[in-house]
């Protein structure tokens, strides 16, 4: 099956179904969100993303209830997906986007999001990162690579972060 984006409203309409199958299994949950669902959900910096890339808990259970909202919804199994948790730092913030009943959804902070795009930094057509790197930056008023450096260093060595993606900020900030 095909993933259609996701909007905001989807989103809101999934992470309800969701809670509605924990409740069910009296199972309370968590999600912490990162990427593109931060950025429709919070920034409405895009209208839509591809999937939800979260780090959740109780893993088993969540996913689990996520297969059987999507089958239930249409949607690929993979629409909540935790792929992304090996860029996890743990230093990583986040912040409570919405309390329900049996799932509370984080969401992470701007800075903690701006260094898990420039971790990852893809360029291509089928990829959003550089746009999300660029709103971003502006987002979080950074006009110079060495504060751009200031920002993500903290949650990441800065010699993780591939030469690319130190190179694409000063291209950047300096186009700014």
């Amino acid at each position: 099956m095909t993933a259609r984006p996701l909007t905001k409203h989807d989103i809101e309409r999934l992470f309800r179904k969701l809670n509605a199958e924990l409740a069910k299994l009296d199972v309370r949950g968590e999600v912490h969100l990162v990427g593109g669902a931060v950025l429709c959900l919070v920034h409405e910096a895009r209208g839509a993303t591809r999937d939800v890339d979260a780090y959740f808990r109780p893993a088993r259970e969540l996913r689990a209830a996520a297969a059987r909202v999507a089958l239930h919804e249409g949607m690929p199994e993979g629409w909540l997906n935790d792929a992304v948790k090996r860029f996890f730092s743990e230093h990583g913030t986040f912040s409570v986007y919405e309390q329900l009943s049996h799932l509370t959804i984080y969401v992470a902070d701007a800075a903690y999001l701006l260094a898990m795009k420039c971790l990852s930094a893809r360029i291509g057509a089928e990829f959003h990162d550089v746009d999300d790197i660029r709103y971003l930056l502006r987002y979080l008023n950074v006009t110079g690579a060495a504060e751009a450096r200031a920002v993500i260093e903290p949650y990441y060595p800065i010699e993780r972060f591939p030469q690319k993606t130190l190179y694409l900020l000063e291209e950047l900030l300096a186009a700014s």
